[in-house]
């Protein structure tokens, strides 16, 4: 198209057209980019979820062994001051 000349109503339209082809087609492309980032974005969040989650429960068995050792101790303890109570 040169600088100066005088288009067609058609051409106009025909050009028209084909700006708003090119800006569909961009809107698809920035959609679809756009769900791509989302979807990793959830997956890499899910996976942390998953790893604290996994955190957590150890953290809590790990307690709850912690407890139970201290118990045994603490029973093993009573049993030996009751044998030397028994014994003395």
């Amino acid at each position: 198209m040169k600088k100066n000349s005088v288009i067609t109503p058609n051409e106009f339209e025909e050009q028209l057209s084909h700006l708003q082809e090119k800006f569909s087609l961009l809107e698809r492309r920035l959609s679809i980019k756009t769900d791509e980032i989302v979807f990793n974005m959830a997956v890499s969040h899910r996976k942390e979820m998953d790893e604290l989650k996994n955190e957590v429960f150890g953290l809590r068995d790990e307690l709850r062994k912690m407890k139970r050792e201290r118990r045994y101790e603490y029973m093993g303890k009573v049993a030996q001051q009751a044998r030397r109570r028994s014994v003395g």
